[in-house]
């Protein structure tokens, strides 16, 4: 390949990288300086090339190790992870360059930016920390329990059925979350395919709502319940559909409860070919910089309230891959303190495709 058009290439390459490219010669001035390069350090990359590294470049971690390896022409490059401004992380590699004989060239660096891989690395921290807390809780309460009974509480009928009741409800919510961590998962892989039972979808709610009874009562929560008269008969997939509606309803009675009570009223009616479901509450609201993700796999708002409720962060993200795969909407409306209003919309048959 002519000289000519190989060093066209490499400048070519070294343009239209993502990575952040400097190369400096022996006594420090700056030979290759790409856009990316500029874009860090908010210099004109046609201006810096030919300026002294020194004289341009802020003092900092990443600008000592460069001028340290233009000094020693060390064979060892150099691996690291640096912070450089507005707190932007990056895997910094910086190389000497020395001609065949060993003499020393100069240095070159490239920079690439990996905060973004950061931010994933902690908010999977945070992901597995919250389902450690969401199995420990349950588990040691159900634990708990079962060793009080077996001392010898189980003598005590009364006793024993509120144990048992107790168990029971922490199993349930074991078996909500390992449903919501299944149904993440064959949502992401495409598999969520639902069947086609035809059933009544008012019964369904009043059932869902008769497993939240004790609990709504224990937090003071009123649940109302309105079917509009001669709804017709639903076709979907009624396990699915109770994930859905099991989750809005644990939702809204753990915001209700935070307050110390209220209420939460739940209504379905039939427009056209659709069914509307609203579940409404009085609770905690949800605030504005938390409502466009809390459909967002594993999102959990950020505010106190928020975070004292819990919650592994999938609930309402399956339940949305739910209502699409039925060809349906689901949309909320909230504000703090003001509580909030998810509407579920389905089609009265799911239609194929």
């Amino acid at each position: 390949m002519p000289p000519r058009v190989e060093g066209q290439l490499s400048e070519a390459l070294i343009s239209s990288s993502e990575d952040g490219i400097l190369g400096v010669d022996r006594h420090g001035v700056v030979r290759i300086f790409n856009a990316q390069a500029g874009a860090i350090f908010g210099l004109d990359p046609q201006k810096a090339v030919g300026e002294n590294v020194w004289e341009i470049l802020p003092k900092c971690e990443f600008s000592r190790a460069l001028i340290g390896q233009i000094k020693n022409s060390d064979p060892e490059p150099i691996q690291r992870l640096m912070l450089f401004p507005q707190e932007r992380l990056y895997a910094v590699k910086i190389s000497a360059v020395r001609s065949d004989r060993g003499r020393n060239l100069g240095a070159f660096a490239t920079m690439r930016d990996v905060t973004g891989v950061r931010q994933v690395e902690r908010s999977l921290d945070d992901i597995f920390s919250s389902l450690s807390r969401e199995i420990s809780i349950p588990l040691t309460t159900i634990k708990g329990f079962v060793e009080t009974l077996l001392e010898g509480a189980y003598r005590d009928s009364q006793v024993t059925r509120q144990f048992l009741q107790i168990i029971n409800g922490e199993a349930n919510n074991l078996v909500r979350l390992v449903m919501s961590l299944d149904a993440a998962v064959h949502a992401n892989q495409g598999e969520l395919a639902p069947q086609k039972d035809r059933f009544r979808l008012e019964e369904l709610l009043l059932s869902c709502i008769a497993t939240f009874a004790p609990v709504a009562e224990s937090k003071r929560v009123k649940i109302e319940f309105y079917a509009a008269p001669e709804l017709p008969w639903i076709t979907g997939d009624e396990r699915l559909l109770r994930q859905v509606f099991v989750n809005l309803l644990d939702n809204a009675v753990r915001f209700v409860g935070v307050k110390g009570g209220g209420e939460v009223k739940v209504e379905v009616h039939a427009q056209g070919r659709e069914f509307w479901v609203t579940v409404k509450d009085n609770g905690i609201g949800i605030a504005p910089q938390d409502l466009p993700h809390i459909f967002e796999r594993f999102y959990r708002g950020h505010s106190p309230q928020m975070t004292c409720l819990g919650g592994s962060g999938l609930g309402l993200a399956v339940a949305e891959n739910i209502i699409k795969a039925h060809h349906g909407r689901i949309a909320v409306e909230s504000a703090p303190e003001a509580g909030a209003t998810f509407t579920v919309i389905l089609p009265t048959r799911r239609e194929e495709g």
